[in-house]
């Protein structure tokens, strides 16, 4: 006699589980460290003697040789930088320390500009940074 079989497999189901947990493990390590880096930007810092680290907890305003400013990411114009700074800053009540790193190629004029914009927007806070140098 000729017996038809059957076949009993198991039906082959893809476990989704395991891969849910490590996309989420890997979304949340790239959340926690994408907040402790900072924006490259193509800036060379005037060398200075008495310079100090900075905290990470402060907006950093770049003024970069083009003339453009970058505010905490975000790519603009003198023009632009109250527009930014309301974005930047919206629903903060605190008192900013705003940390001002300009190229060593820019004007001086351009620099006062862009402190007097922050000064005018009540941030009276204002460092500027440098890079460590030695003494030639």
């Amino acid at each position: 006699m000729n017996k038809l079989r059957r076949s009993h497999r198991q039906p082959t189901w893809l476990l989704l589980t395991p891969f849910i947990d490590v996309l989420l493990v890997l979304i949340s390590f790239i959340l926690s460290i994408s907040f402790q880096i900072r924006f490259a930007v193509d800036v060379t810092l005037p060398q200075a003697q008495t310079g100090r680290s900075v905290r990470n907890d402060s907006l950093t305003v770049s003024v970069l040789r083009n003339g453009s400013l970058l505010v905490g990411g975000q790519v603009t114009s003198l023009d632009g930088l109250n527009a930014v700074l309301d974005q930047q800053l919206k629903g903060h009540t605190q008192n900013w320390r705003v940390f001002l790193q300009g190229d060593e190629e820019i004007s001086y004029s351009l620099l006062v500009q862009v402190m007097d914009a922050l000064r005018q927007r009540g941030i009276t806070d204002i460092s500027l940074l440098t890079r460590k140098g030695s003494r030639e």
